[in-house]
């Protein structure tokens, strides 16, 4: 709608400026009684029915298409550490294996999470540590919390925390995919020996 005032103003303007120009040029030295009867009536009925929808499905530059994975990360109550940085990972199977990701949504820096405060987590999958979206396939999403103290660039056992989702994820998506609730827990101490 903005689109289409700023289109109609400059057309308008455009208007204004070829009849101001069109004026301009009367060298006629007869006089003008402007005697002019014309009645201006506005028959515009526009009561603005746009009825435009944006479903949020533009596609990027890559040719995916836009979407939004999102998921509460909670920790438990015994949760005391501070944290450095988060990251959402992917696999494709699930519990996730040992070997590395498929993917990842970015590094969050300090992410502000505690046993009160859940962290509501919106990403994309990109390729791993790149910024191509991910190849279409079924996908799984795991969380790697690194705490002070813990590791930088991997987590360190019995120190940082992660938890998955044993929701797939089906790419590509459109819109909000939500996958819940993922709650972490001290990595190396899961019963399935964590992520």
């Amino acid at each position: 709608m903005k689109i289409e005032k700023i289109v109609l103003t400059a057309c308008a303007l455009a208007l204004f400026a070829g009849f101001a120009t069109f004026g301009c040029g009367d060298d006629d030295a007869s006089s003008d009684s402007d005697t002019d009867t014309d009645t201006d009536t506005d028959t515009d009925t526009d009561s603005d029915t746009d009825t435009d929808t944006d479903s949020d499905t533009d596609t990027d530059a890559d040719g995916g298409t836009e979407y939004e994975i999102t998921a509460t990360i909670t920790v438990p109550d015994e949760f005391d550490a501070t944290p450095a940085s988060m990251a959402a990972v992917f696999y494709t199977e699930f519990p996730p294996p040992d070997e590395m990701p498929v993917g990842w949504g970015g590094q969050i820096a300090d992410p502000v999470i505690g046993p009160t405060t859940p962290y509501e987590l919106s990403t994309q999958a990109f390729e791993f540590m790149g910024t191509t979206p991910l190849g279409d396939g079924t996908y799984y999403m795991a969380i790697v919390l690194l705490v002070e103290g813990g590791g930088t660039t991997t987590p360190l056992e019995g120190v940082d925390w992660t938890g998955a989702s044993a929701t797939a994820i089906a790419l590509p998506a459109t819109g909000t995919v939500d996958v819940g609730d993922i709650e972490l827990s001290i990595y190396g101490g899961a019963p399935d020996g964590g992520v």
